[in-house]
């Protein structure tokens, strides 16, 4: 006689999947003896199917309990009902003893074959010493697909479930023993179940059934598969409550498997091990958020602390647990070890993964081969034209001219003008700008000649804007002609010219960076290495150039609503600027002129901006890069303003033919962008924040016109593709209008028209750069008459002006210091007849030369009148005259140092000694150190192809080719613990009992 069967089926809100079980139930070959059911506050028509199918009993608990609860439930109840039958039996003079009793647990999800339940028991009789046995779980849909047959653990504490997702073909029939099955399924003998006291309540919704089939190992008991026994499950996370379920986020489902591994770590280890694991489990959950973020899964971080405090608190009841694991422990944990996945057997799954990571990103790989695509005939033909365009700078190991200054001469000194500190000589003191993290790391990648690394970058930056060109054209097609002539056209781009021509170092970077940054930021959305790297690069851009801050907010509210559940990563994109940009904002907000926020970084230079309609040409000051020495009267004559314009047709054309074909998203996207980039370049000539000289210094709108061309070249690119052969065609055209545009600045340093030449990096003479390297805060007061009534006045400390000195600040200053006016009445008292002795005042300004630097034609009397009267002075002593830098007074007895000790104190001011700059390093250290170890390409292949999920017919509106993509690349959507498919290869041969593992 077979022995009593109790079938317990949980169900939450399973209406659909109750259909498909109940009436399964009701067709077993072997129907269960009683039947509870058990209904966990559902909200449709569970708890209707559950009460019609007429069960035992019918009960319905809180929507929070838990599936190990919600079996306690079903279980005691049972308990009751038999106690009462018992005293029953024993009223009636009947031996009051029942028969062995089995619960068959299963979850609304579970719906069993007919014979499967007969396949169960038919085990259990053959095996008398087993207690839990399980079936083969398969899936509803395709039932000859395998969802999990057994379960078992790696030595490191990761459930597995075996077999998963293979192809049943009755391979696996001669499995018997297992570590653990699973609960959804499992049948276990009745006192088994009251021995070992059912589920572990700390394991609320996941490893319920891996920890029970434990714990019955250890207590002698045994674990058998039944392969006769199938079970259809239409998920593989099939259980179903508030808990864990279906609508259960990854994220979500992640912290719960890694609180259950730790509650088990916690639980089934020695009092010793407990211990340690205890101490140690907040600084593992440490190492682990930085193994995150190299990985590319910063979301698990907050998951995996919750998880670890939520046990290191004991909220999961650790130590209720323990008592109850040790209470049964009968045999050893290492008594199991050959039932647990072996190393050899991971290794060979984790090499399986790889594989299939490999194959699935094949067609991503091919995509940006960069030589068989032809990027590298667009690198080998921006190097040579470099070395032909910029050949006279060569040989030259620093450049300077136009607003381009060296840097600091050692490492120490480019991150000490970062953070907080000293902004300009005169011992003004605040928040850096930017950009002057942005010199700091450039200097330190040549950091045994810091200035170098600006050299370099102007001999790169021709070929290496073409290849960013062309990888940003490559992500929207793969033909190889709309790649070339948009990296051609990008690389003679007539405001890259401009930039090198006139030394503006933010214009060469934001032209360089521009294309990677729409290459990022159309993956940021999917992809949290590539929001971390749009996010940098966005900083950088804004660092460069503080105007693009309203272009690049907008476009940052724009891809918020179109991300859809990548929202997250577009918002965390602007993390870096905003932490980076803050301060010095409310510095400027503080000091009353808030939009000084967006004045232009480094040396200030005056240069007279194109306006309104101008900027279509694409030159940023109106001496349109040389045109007006090409063809006299250019400022007179408007029509050849239009004749440049008109070069542009041929592109625009190409973008206005794209919004009338399938590729219209890009064409509309391409035109946005550039009719962003010409506004903001036509309104932003007329602002002007900085000064120099008593002059305001107007915007440089080349960065914002490089935005311009880059939206005409990306609708371009659509309308090429979409004309095909006609496209690529009009497209050539366009390419050799744009060349043709960019003939007469090109060649600027072959034709001495640069304003950028060689230099030895020197910026005053060798006499005060020898002291001023020794003495760092040995001031030289810098004197340029500028007509027959103005000089300007400024001073310079140490060796000389570097760009990374330069503060917006300083710069955009408009009330004058007490330093300026003591500067301006010593520079005054040089005029006398040499009577005035301002030695004191000197001495206070720590200044130990002067230098008269060469004034223009207009102001020559002035210059010879202060060379005389300084020559006369007695607290002077000439130093002779420097050909190109003037002429050169040394102080006598000069002090190496301010003795005003206000001023001196500001000059010591450094990030390290002051509060707020102790404040400043912290956070933004932080914040930038975390930006970049998630944009560090360290994740491997696992972090490139990571959840890729199969998206048939969506469309991807970047793709100018298809519209459509097979696959998506998915680079964070955490990745399943338990979809991992050993062969099973280490489990028992037939027959086997445990001691023959």
């Amino acid at each position: 006689m077979r022995p009593r069967v109790t079938a317990i089926v949980v169900g939450q809100n399973a209406a659909t999947a109750l259909t498909r079980t109940l009436p399964a139930l009701e067709a077993q070959t072997c129907a269960p003896n009683r039947t509870v059911m058990v209904d966990l506050g559902s909200r449709d028509r569970t708890e209707v199917l559950m009460r019609n199918a007429g069960p035992d009993k019918y009960l319905r608990l809180d929507d929070s309990t838990t599936f190990p609860s919600a079996i306690q439930a079903a279980v005691d109840y049972c308990n009751e009902a038999d106690a009462e039958e018992r005293e029953r039996r024993k009223q009636l003079g009947v031996d009051p003893e029942l028969s062995n009793d089995w619960y068959w647990i299963l979850g609304a999800d579970n719906a069993p074959e007919p014979d499967a339940l007969d396949a169960l028991l038919d085990t259990a009789e053959r095996n008398p010493s087993l207690e839990v046995t399980g079936p083969k779980i398969v899936h509803s849909d395709d039932p000859a697909r395998i969802v999990e047959y057994g379960e078992s653990l790696t030595h490191s504490g990761i459930a597995v479930r075996l077999h998963q997702d293979a192809i049943d073909q009755g391979q696996f029939e001669h499995l018997s023993d297992v570590l653990a099955v699973a609960a959804g399924g499992m049948l276990v003998r009745r006192d088994t179940w009251d021995r070992l006291n059912g589920f572990d309540e700390g394991l609320d919704a996941v490893d319920d059934g891996l920890d029970f089939c434990v714990r019955t190992w250890l207590s002698g008991g045994r674990v058998l598969l039944t392969p006769r026994a199938r079970v259809e499950a239409s998920d593989t996370d099939a259980m179903g409550t508030t808990h864990f379920g279906r609508r259960t986020r990854p994220l979500q489902k992640y912290r719960i498997r890694r609180q259950a591994q730790l509650h088990r770590q916690l639980s089934w280890s020695s009092l010793p091990e407990f211990i340690l694991r205890w101490l140690f489990l907040l600084p593992q959950t440490l190492l682990r958020s930085i193994m995150h973020l190299l990985r590319k899964t910063p979301g698990r971080i907050i998951p995996d602390w919750r998880a670890a405090l939520r046990v290191w608190f004991f909220r999961t009841g650790v130590l209720q647990s323990r008592k109850q694991f040790a209470a049964t422990k009968q045999h050893s944990t290492q008594s199991l070890s050959k039932l647990f996945v072996s190393p050899g057997e991971w290794r060979k799954l984790q090499a399986n993964k790889r594989d299939e990571y490999r194959a699935a990103t094949q067609q991503h790989r091919d995509r940006y081969n960069f030589i068989t695509g032809g990027g590298g005939w667009i690198a080998l033909f921006g190097c040579v034209l470099s070395l032909v365009l910029l050949f006279p700078l060569v040989h030259s190991a620093t450049i300077t001219g136009g607003a381009l200054l060296p840097l600091s001469g050692n490492i120490a000194e480019l991150w000490g003008n970062t953070g907080y500190g000293l902004r300009d000589t005169g011992g003004g003191v605040g928040v850096a700008d930017p950009f002057n993290y942005l010199l700091a790391f450039l200097g330190t990648t040549t950091f045994w000649e810091p200035s170098q690394s600006i050299h370099m970058l102007w001999l790169i930056a021709i070929p290496a804007s073409g290849i960013g060109a062309w990888f940003l054209a490559a992500r929207l097609t793969e033909r190889p002609w709309p790649r070339a002539i948009v990296a051609l056209t990008w690389m003679m781009s007539p405001t890259l010219f401009s930039a090198l021509m006139e030394g503006r170092l933010s214009g060469v970077i934001v032209h360089l960076v521009l294309p990677w940054l729409l290459f990022t930021g159309i993956g940021a959305a999917s992809s949290w290495a590539a929001a971390a790297c749009c996010s940098l690069l966005a900083l950088i851009v804004a660092a460069c150039s503080p105007m693009l801050l309203p272009l690049l907010v907008v476009l940052w509210l724009i891809a918020l609503p179109l991300a859809g559940r990548g929202w997250v990563r577009i918002f965390f994109a602007s993390v870096p600027t905003l932490v980076m940009f803050m301060p010095l904002g409310i510095t400027h907000l503080n000091r009353g002129r808030p939009f000084a926020v967006f004045a232009d970084p480094g040396l200030p230079v005056i240069a007279e901006p194109t306006r309104g309609w101008e900027v279509l040409t694409l030159f940023p000051t109106t001496s349109v890069g040389g045109w007006r020495g090409v063809i006299a009267n250019i400022s007179d004559n408007p029509v050849i303003w239009w004749m440049l314009v008109l070069l542009l047709i041929p592109l625009v054309a190409l973008a206005i033919s794209g919004l009338f074909t399938r590729t219209w998203r890009v064409a509309l996207a391409g035109i946005a962008l550039a009719c962003g980039g010409f506004v903001v370049a036509g309104i932003a000539g007329g602002f002007s924040y900085a000064f120099h000289a008593g002059e305001r210094v107007p915007l440089w709108i080349g960065s914002a016109q490089s935005v311009a061309l880059l939206g005409l070249l990306i609708a371009a690119a659509a309308g090429m593709v979409a004309l095909r052969l006609g496209g690529t065609i009009v497209g050539v055209i366009g390419a050799l209008a744009i060349v043709a545009l960019a003939l007469p600045i090109a060649p600027a340093q072959l034709n001495g028209n640069s304003q950028v030449a060689a230099s030895t990096g020197r910026t005053l003479p060798a006499l005060v750069e020898a002291q001023g390297a020794a003495a760092n805060q040995l001031g030289t007061l810098v004197i340029t008459p500028l007509g027959s009534d103005r000089i300007n006045v400024h001073l310079e400390r140490g060796a000389g002006q570097t760009m990374n000195e330069f503060s917006t600040l300083s710069t955009t200053n408009t009330e004058l210091t007490e330093t300026d006016r003591a500067l301006a009445e010593t520079a005054l008292q040089f005029l006398s007849d040499g009577a005035a002795n301002p030695t004191a005042e000197l001495h206070d300004l720590g200044i130990g030369f002067v230098l008269v630097e060469p004034a223009p034609t207009a102001g020559a009397v002035l210059e010879q009148r202060l060379v005389t009267a300084m020559s006369t002075n007695e607290a002077l002593s000439t130093a002779g005259e420097v050909d190109k830098i003037g002429t050169l007074f040394q102080v006598k007895n000069a002090a190496e140092r301010p003795t005003d000790p206000a001023l001196a104190g500001a000059l010591d001011t450094d990030n390290l000694k002051h509060g707020i700059g102790r404040a400043l390093l912290i956070v933004q250290g932080l914040v930038m150190c975390f930006v970049i170890l998630l944009a560090l390409p360290t994740g491997g292949i696992e972090a490139r192809a990571r959840g890729i999920r199969q998206r048939r017919g969506r469309k991807r509106w970047f793709d100018l080719d298809r519209g459509t993509t097979r696959t998506e690349l998915a680079f964070d959507s955490p990745a399943d613990l338990y979809q991992d498919q050993p062969t099973g290869e280490h489990i028992d041969m037939p027959g086997g009992d445990r001691d023959d593992v």
